[in-house]
């Protein structure tokens, strides 16, 4: 009679227990939320919250306001790429590192400057470094007062980008911009933003326009283009070079017009900052084109700081865009094939109708000889000149570099000129820029060139 009570009592005791973990089975979920509710959430609410180690900005890049912002040099690029930063944190990021602009030797010019600006020397220049070294130094207390307009102006466009950033809370990293599209944007607003070394839009062959147009025509239509002298620069990036066009001119009336609206659009679409001389030769005497092109680049010099200079005869118009009026290492001859040559080069020294030489190339060849009178000759002493020097030319392929002449009376040629050019080594040294002499009648801007007149006098040079 026990056993069976002590049995009937163990069975109750299993059923109770089955039925209160039944019980808290069914409850245990409303407990748990109750919980969560008013407790561990509720303590976690009242901690401080930490983003992941690795967003904190570094201790001496801090974000004040949107007047106080200070950069420090020791931000690293990995830094900024868009896998580092965090949906929640955009607004927590880096001011861009534009210590890469440290490597670069970039111009910062003033946008008031106009031409006669130019003529200033090269201390007067704004260079990109000393701009980002200013500023680094702590509330820019250490900045100098000569750069306080650039430097003012590159914390204004720096806020803006900052102000664009934290603007951008809800954009994940895949929407963010690239990296390289950043730089652009912010190089853009500093004023810094280089011209590609091949601009994009060259069409290649190009149609030449070779009828007559009066150069009031052709002043009214590309004037309002150009500044006055008919320098030209690119207005939505910073060209990496500055081409002085020299054109020896005399008695060529009806080819200027012609010339002046074919090569300005042209050197437009290459986005060079350049500038055309026209330096014509008064009536009396022989023509002296070698003379001309050396006065072309003396005075050209005097106006702006111009790193290539292209000689360009009047009558030859290129025909293809890709032949770019830049300079290279070495001197480069441009005309390579002329229509009325069969479009083939005649000989491999020919130095003739267009080329392009530094500044540096051209004053270690001591210049052109002044010595030619009539035509011909000068080209190949130039030639001859820079292999003397240790240079060689070089050339555009013969289907890019291509030109068509415009028909024009043959002019007489210099019966010497073979002698000279046997005996031009002799007078390299003296014979050239260091002996140059000439009589400026005028110079004056145009709309679409600077024109130099000049008087040269034949009995100065033996002839």
């Amino acid at each position: 009679m026990a056993s069976m009570l002590g049995r009937t009592q163990a069975i109750k005791a299993v059923f109770l227990v089955g039925f209160l973990l039944l019980l808290l089975n069914l409850l245990g979920p409303r407990w748990d939320t109750k919980f969560e509710k008013h407790g561990f959430a509720a303590r976690l609410s009242s901690t401080a919250h930490y983003w992941p180690k690795r967003t904190h900005l570094h201790s001496e890049m801090t974000i004040q306001s949107n007047t106080n912002i200070n950069i420090s040099s020791t931000a690293t690029s990995a830094e900024l790429e868009p896998s580092n930063l965090l949906k929640e944190d955009v607004k927590y990021k880096k001011q861009p590192d534009v210590s890469f602009i440290l490597e670069k030797n970039i111009d910062i010019e003033s946008n008031s400057n106009n031409v006669s600006n130019h003529n200033k020397s090269s201390g007067n220049k704004l260079y990109a470094n000393s701009t980002i070294i200013a500023l680094t130094n702590s509330n820019h207390n250490n900045s100098s007062n000569d750069h306080k307009t650039n430097n003012s102006d590159v914390k204004t466009s720096l806020n803006s980008t900052q102000t664009s950033i934290k603007s951008q809370k809800n954009v994940t990293p895949t929407k963010t911009k690239s990296r390289k599209e950043f730089i652009a944007a912010l190089m853009q607003q500093l004023g810094i933003n280089p011209c590609p070394m091949v601009p994009d839009d060259l069409d290649g062959p190009i149609e030449v326009d070779t009828s007559y147009e009066t150069l009031e025509s052709v002043e009214k239509r590309l004037g309002p283009k150009l500044l006055p002298g008919g320098r030209y620069h690119p207005k939505k990036c910073n060209s990496k070079h500055r081409v002085a066009i020299i054109v020896p001119y005399r008695d060529r009336e009806h080819h200027l017009p012609i010339f002046l609206k074919n090569i300005h659009p042209f050197l437009m679409k290459q986005q060079i900052d350049y500038g055309l001389f026209i330096v014509e030769q008064t009536s009396n005497g022989q023509f002296n084109r070698a003379k001309l092109m050396n006065i072309g680049f003396v005075e050209a010099v005097k106006m702006y700081n111009w790193d290539c200079f292209v000689f360009h005869d009047v009558d030859l118009l290129p025909m293809d865009d890709r032949n770019l009026y830049t300079c290279p290492e070495q001197p480069r001859h441009m005309s390579v094939a002329v229509d009325t040559l069969g479009f083939k080069l005649p000989y491999n020294t020919i130095f003739g109708g267009v080329s392009a030489m530094t500044v540096e190339q051209f004053l270690a060849v001591n210049g052109f000889s002044n010595s030619f009178w009539g035509w011909g000759g000068e080209d190949d002493d130039m030639s001859n000149r820079l292999k003397h020097r240790g240079y060689h030319i070089s050339r555009y392929p013969v289907n890019m570099a291509r030109y068509t002449m415009l028909t024009h009376k043959k002019e007489k040629a210099n019966p010497r000129r073979y002698e000279k050019l046997q005996n031009g080594v002799k007078h390299f040294d003296n014979d050239g820029l260091n002996s140059l002499k000439y009589k400026v009648i005028e110079i004056k801007k145009t709309p679409l060139y600077i024109w130099i007149h000049v008087d040269v006098n034949q009995d100065q040079t033996t002839s």
